[in-house]
């Protein structure tokens, strides 16, 4: 049987569809109430109690109970530590489980084997994740996780409720609260914006008069109770049964036992409000929010639909009635509609049609393996158009290359399920694997501060990149947001079609390099020393004519294939004596401007072979702080002084300047080998192909 579960923060409910009408039901508990409080207790012998049973000994002080868990799923830093073992969120969350659909099964005779578990719409995609893998260690078939106000909506529709209306669904449980505003039609649910806050919740009301109740004590008996913790836990008991009794009558009267000391005190309505007041603007506040961002306001919204058990306070009726203008809606019990509408979802898929049954293997939680087609229709099921609870993107460099910014691939509030592909560009080295890291981030800001004013959801490292002719290389990336509002990501080089290979790795507790210049992170992560190239051109009398055109054309191609962020280039000219042209500069266009005026005997070189490239070198690069020092020599023929030259070229290789030699015309294949740093640092190649050897010298470099 397929079944939808409301697994919520204080208290949680189970329901099917009955296969006699189609109808969505709550499954009564073993105390035949609808819904089991959500706390489990470690009994010594190994037992693991669940619900009231549990509920009592947290009201006894227990210190061998869990609640609350809810508030820590997704979060891998914390556990609990019961019976010898410990339990994560999950842990917790899958025992509770557990022991619930036991009990529905006790209740209806039937195996359950598949369901839907609910959460709220504010949940993140690690929060999701972390449900789905409770449901599954509890033995379960997670069919889909659904957002506890879509789920809502599902229930109201069984009696014809929200029909063609714009609906406010306002979801404060016992410890998240969800607005989502929805579009009903006869067939269609679209959810048009959802917005949230996963740590506010009805305890926060209970906090609140806790809080209270403890200084009126404090005033009184001049105790203070705050700081015991078995009374704290009992005062949380004595808040909430006071909250609860000021649902139904104006004032309370709550009694404070300590240290044989007795207070009771009356909490009106008013005084209750008002203690509490910053809880209920919270929820205004999230409200306003929403409509804003959709450009929307009250007087379009034709009803409000309550969800959770903490709508029963009055303060919320009111507030959400002098809203809209007229009561929230009736027709399903608070506590009962998230999994009323879930237990819906579970039989239909995301056209409102009648779900097909899964065949299904051996089942962790007993039964039969197999079990007939329903034939019935099933009420309010309806086709659901879902949103996105939060933007989705990655951290990226932003365009005039100065910042680290959020690349938003997925908007908030878009539909799902999505799918967003956005091209990248990376930068290759041919030095060590090229890896492309994605941070995924959840959040509004494109600008980004540190802390982050994003939450980084994980870190997502591809590689497998094959580096081709160029330094660069395009990689698409793509988001794919699935109904379960979880994000798988996936990369494609664009030059070889290929998908890439992806490891997920911790993210670093460390992220102010966000704030770093990001060409200084690149060039680390891509290996890419800072480099200090001078290129010496040998301008004597025979370079005249189409020899210095075709260097021309060779040096500013050179000169093209550098990322000038990690290269500074200087430029000397020597025939019978040598001069720093150019000093080293990142502006590749003055570089560009520079070697389009090479001219013969300019700046009175004379037209000979007497001067060499090397002392000018060696005194330019000397102060350089650089990685990587190199001088490139362009000559066409043979010189007056190769001796000389030899040993200021040796010169420059003790100094670690790496001489590299390309020749032509006549030039002196011997010599080169001589005056070069290393044997295939030196090459002798023809005019027609000087641009095409000193292209890919620059990309040896």
């Amino acid at each position: 049987m397929r079944v939808g579960i409301d697994l919520g923060t204080t208290y949680c409910a189970i329901a099917y569809i009955d296969p006699k009408n189609g109808q969505a039901k709550v499954i009564k508990n073993s105390e035949g109430k609808p819904i089991t409080p959500s706390v489990l207790y470690f009994d010594p012998d190994g037992t693991i109690l669940h619900g009231e049973e549990a509920k009592a000994y947290v009201e006894e002080g227990s210190e061998c109970t869990a609640n609350y868990f809810k508030y820590h799923m997704g979060d891998p830093e914390y556990s609990v530590f019961q019976n010898g073992r410990e339990y994560t969120a999950i842990d917790l969350s899958a025992e509770l489980l557990k022991g619930i659909v036991r009990e529905a099964e006790d209740a209806i005779g039937e195996n359950i084997y598949e369901a839907v578990i609910t959460v709220p719409a504010y949940f993140d995609h690690f929060q999701r994740q972390a449900t789905m893998q409770a449901g599954q260690q509890a033995g379960l078939q997670v069919l889909s996780i659904i957002s506890e106000p879509t789920s809502a909506v599902f229930a109201y529709g069984i009696h014809g409720k929200g029909t063609n209306q714009t609906v406010l669904v306002y979801d404060l449980g016992g410890g998240t609260f969800d607005v989502t505003i929805a579009r009903i039609t006869d067939d269609e649910i679209e959810v048009l914006g959802t917005d949230g806050d996963h740590q506010l919740g009805g305890k926060d009301w209970d906090d609140a008069l806790s809080n209270y109740l403890a200084d009126q004590f404090l005033e009184e008996f001049d105790i203070d109770i705050s700081a015991d913790v078995e009374m704290n836990i009992m005062m949380q008991a004595i808040a909430e049964n006071t909250k609860k009794q000021l649902s139904e009558k104006h004032s309370s009267r709550a009694a404070v036992n300590y240290q044989g000391h007795k207070g009771v005190y009356e909490v009106t309505e008013e005084k209750f409000e008002e203690i509490t007041s910053y809880n209920l603007n919270r929820t205004k506040d999230i409200i306003q929010k929403l409509l804003g961002e959709l450009d929307m306001g009250w007087a379009e919204i034709d009803g409000v639909l309550l969800v959770g058990g903490s709508t029963r306070m009055k303060q919320v009726k009111d507030y959400l009635t002098q809203m809209c203008g007229r009561p929230p809606m009736q027709g399903v019990n608070v506590d009962e509609a998230v999994a009323l509408g879930a237990a819906i979802r579970a039989n239909i898929d995301l056209d409102g049609n009648l779900a097909e049954p899964e065949a299904r293997g051996p089942l962790m939680l007993g039964g039969s393996a197999s079990a007939p087609k329903p034939a019935f229709s099933i009420a309010g099921a309806k086709r659901i158009k879902d949103a996105t609870a939060h933007s989705m993107g990655m951290i990226a460099v932003s365009k005039d290359e100065k910042a680290f910014v959020n690349s938003i691939m997925v908007k908030k509030n878009s539909s799902i399920p999505t799918e967003v592909t956005k091209p990248y560009e990376l930068g290759i080295s041919k030095h060590q694997e090229n890896r492309l890291e994605v941070y995924m981030l959840q959040g509004e800001e494109e600008e980004l501060t540190y802390p982050l004013n994003c939450v980084v959801l994980g870190k997502y490292v591809f590689t497998g990149i094959k580096g081709g002719a160029g330094r660069t290389e395009k990689i698409n990336v793509t988001f794919a947001y699935d109904a379960n509002n979880i994000v798988q990501v996936s990369a494609v080089q664009e030059r070889t079609g290929t998908s890439l290979d992806l490891h997920i790795e911790p993210v670093e507790e460390d992220m102010s390099w966000v704030l770093e210049d990001p060409k200084e992170r690149q060039r680390a992560a891509s290996g890419q020393p800072d480099m200090s190239v001078l290129l010496a051109i040998d301008l004597s009398g025979s370079m005249a004519g189409n020899r210095l055109r075709e260097a021309k054309r060779a040096a500013i191609s050179f000169v093209e294939q550098f990322d000038l962020d990690y290269t500074q280039i200087g430029l000397i000219n020597f025939s019978d004596r040598s001069v720093l042209y150019q000093q080293l500069t990142r502006d590749k266009d003055l570089l560009i401007r520079r070697i389009q005026a090479w001219d013969i005997n300019a700046d009175n070189l004379g037209y000979g072979n007497s001067a060499e490239p090397f002392a000018l070198a060696s005194s330019t690069l000397a102060g350089c702080l650089e990685d990587v020092r190199y001088l490139v020599v362009l000559t066409d023929g043979y010189w007056s002084h190769e001796g000389k030259a030899v040993q200021l070229a040796k010169k420059c290789h003790k100094e670690e300047i790496e001489v590299i030699a390309l020749g032509f015309g006549s030039a002196n294949k011997k010599f080169l080998d001589e005056i070069a740093s290393r044997k295939d640092f030196a090459s002798f190649t023809e005019l027609s192909q000087l641009e095409t050897a000193l292209t890919g010298i620059a990309k040896i470099m």
